[in-house]
């Protein structure tokens, strides 16, 4: 214990006792309160004004009145309690909840994890896993999760991350679309001609996300914005848009992937590989990991393991 607070070591008790007696007006109140009788409710007051040379009540005719001096003890015991209830109240239902808090953003929630997370609950047993999808990655709090999922090589935590997919980018649009546009079947040969369809931008608020630009100056073509081109501030919505035949996007392989094997989308163009991008999973790391953290870490390398991509001829 630190010095400053061995002058009040032996007042803990009494502290909380004040309080009660403070708050309730009673000696028997506060007694009964806290399961004591009424002389030791009296004692541990007694003991507090000896200490500290005040009254804390004023006494007349069996009518109980709390001085200054009284009043600014207790508040400060009912202040400092509080937060030391808060405290164990937030330790005891973490240790009771066990389980790992994993973020990610909306968008890998929805195209690939909502699918899956049925089997990642299973493969940890009775352990919880509380989910925390945040709209952007900026909003995620490393202090309030033990995991996140995200897509900066750079990290995000500082802890130690490994990567989970290589970013692989390519066009996808719906078969009704492609059906209306038969030459974009050429477009695998020429990535220049997607120039004359309607793409379909999203509103990428980070320089690490690969855009149409940098897919076409991949290929070597100059790729022209319109102003004003409309861009979805959300990745699903996007996709959907496109499965909906509204025109051609830039898909993330992982998380176009359901949608192209269930026939919603198809891969229109050449693929675009930046081997040391795409997503990682970050995890907190307090001189090992725990059971369930080792646990959710194999399974999204076994999934990424089964997740190779294989480029559509077209």
């Amino acid at each position: 214990m630190q010095p400053r607070f061995r002058r009040i070591q032996h007042l803990l008790n009494a502290l909380p006792v004040l309080e009660a007696a403070v708050r309730l007006g009673s000696f028997t109140k506060a007694g009964e309160q806290l399961g004591l009788s009424q002389p030791t409710v009296s004692r541990h007051i007694s003991n507090l004004e000896d200490h500290l040379g005040v009254a804390l009540f004023t006494r007349k005719h069996n009518k109980l009145t709390v001085t200054k001096q009284g009043k600014e003890l207790a508040n400060a015991a009912d202040l400092g309690l509080s937060h030391i209830d808060a405290a164990v109240k937030k330790n005891s239902m973490e240790t009771a909840k066990n389980g790992l808090r994993l973020a990610c953003t909306q968008s890998f929630a929805n195209c690939w994890l909502l699918p899956r997370f049925s089997q990642l609950r299973r493969i940890v047993g009775d352990q919880p896993v509380h989910l925390l999808p945040s709209y952007w990655l900026d909003d995620i709090d490393p202090d309030a999760v033990d995991m996140i999922v995200h897509w900066r090589p750079q990290g995000w935590a500082g802890w130690p991350r490994i990567q989970l997919f290589e970013e692989i980018t390519f066009p996808v649009c719906s078969y009704d679309y492609l059906a209306r546009n038969p030459s974009l079947k050429d477009c695998a040969n020429d990535p220049s001609l997607l120039l004359q369809f309607h793409l379909l931008h999203y509103e990428e608020r980070a320089t690490e996300f690969v855009s149409w630009s940098d897919w076409f100056a991949n290929f070597n073509c100059n790729n022209v914005m319109h102003e004003g081109a409309y861009r979805f501030s959300n990745y699903q919505f996007m996709l959907q848009a496109a499965a909906d035949g509204e025109g051609v996007a830039l898909a993330w392989h992982h998380l176009a992937t359901d949608r192209i094997a269930t026939g919603d989308l198809i891969q229109v163009g050449p693929a675009f590989r930046r081997p040391n991008a795409g997503y990682f999973v970050e995890y907190r790391y307090d001189g090992g990991t725990s059971p369930i953290q080792q646990q959710i870490l194999d399974w999204f390398r076994c999934r990424a393991d089964q997740m190779a991509f294989n480029e559509t001829n077209i």
